[in-house]
């Protein structure tokens, strides 16, 4: 439902957003500073009111809609024995499944675990599901080039890699997630003003907080395209991207764009490369391996700025950097099998 809502809706705002930097860019000189300004801002607004808002708006209003009429908890209740086998709570279901929406508001939904540590662990692991702009990299690149059994293989080992990371996290945490001890509500009909007010609470954070880093980053984004950095910026990565990954060195930049919007590794990756045929330049290897850094590496702007919201600079820190780790050595291991299997 949220994704039936949400790409209509995405489509437009952006289409709205994409005429609105046309026709402020005519109207300023060409390739002018203040132009790449405010296409950074204009850029900014159009992911977080075109892109995220879209899909948080109506999942927050279905999460409360369900929490209202009472059939959140029954959820939790029926995959709660499961979720402890993996070191997690039952009310982790809910932030997991809708990861692979988006991770925004899946890390927004872990508020309402009763436990610190299962919010931690939980907001975690969500920040490793791959959402819809990941799974646009996976089709668009695996699927597309080398087939659906390798797309395939790559939910696959997402799976793994979050069930092993869930029990290491487990493992380290000494506290011991407690059983759940949860009313079940009856059934009953929400009312509008009850809905209304549980929406914008879980909403007006997102606004306040996640609003401004994500148009920083555009706009910081937009100077280092204006000024053609790039060329700088990959020979930086070069020892991670060609020395380690064995990837093209032009695919550096690529990186930097798909933190703020993971899709935008592929889109970019086409005008790096020079080409709308990646197979031309890349080898079927390259292009395993490439997905699969996109698809573990660091979270997307919004995403960190949920994680920060919700757990603080520190944790946020933390995690963005162990999924910085995981994505190289998965990348790694895919890059020597890669070459002989694919």
């Amino acid at each position: 439902i949220v994704f039936k809502l949400g790409q209509p809706m995405e489509g437009l705002l952006t289409s709205v957003f994409n005429n609105l930097d046309d026709a402020i860019r005519g109207l300023l000189p060409a390739n002018s500073f203040i132009g790449a300004l405010i296409t950074g801002v204009i850029s900014g607004l159009s992911a977080g009111v075109g892109i995220a808002m879209p899909y948080i708006v109506p999942f927050i209003i279905g999460l409360s809609l369900l929490e209202d009429i009472g059939y959140l908890p029954r959820i939790a209740f029926l995959m709660d024995v499961f979720m402890h086998k993996l070191g997690l709570h039952g009310k982790s279901i809910i932030p997991l499944i809708t990861g692979y929406g988006c991770n925004v508001p899946a890390i927004l939904s872990t508020r309402n675990m009763n436990n610190e540590s299962d919010k931690y662990k939980t907001a975690f692991l969500a920040t490793f599901i791959p959402c819809s702009a990941r799974t646009i990299v996976i089709m668009g690149l695996v699927g597309y080039y080398l087939g659906g059994n390798l797309a395939l293989m790559i939910y696959v080992i997402n799976i793994i890699v979050i069930a092993i990371i869930g029990r290491i996290l487990t493992v380290m945490d000494k506290s011991t997630s407690p059983g759940l001890i949860i009313e079940i509500p009856m059934y009953h009909l929400p009312t509008l003003k009850g809905l209304s007010q549980k929406t914008w609470f879980r909403l007006k954070d997102f606004i306040y907080v996640a609003f401004p880093i994500i148009i920083a980053s555009s706009v910081f984004l937009s100077i280092i395209n204006y000024f053609n950095f790039g060329i700088y910026i990959n020979r930086i990565l070069s020892p991670l991207t060609s020395f380690m990954l064995g990837l093209p060195e032009k695919v550096g930049v690529t990186l930097i764009f798909g933190v703020f919007r993971k899709e935008l590794t592929l889109v970019m990756l086409n005008q790096a490369l020079g080409t709308n045929n990646v197979i031309e330049v890349m080898t079927k290897s390259q292009i395993f391996v490439f997905a699969i850094f996109t698809v573990f590496y660091v979270p997307c702007v919004s995403t960190m700025a949920a994680l920060k919201m919700e757990l603080g600079w520190k944790k946020m820190t933390i995690i963005t950097i162990t999924t910085l780790i995981v994505a190289v050595i998965l990348a790694f291991i895919a890059r020597i099998t890669g070459q002989m299997f694919i």
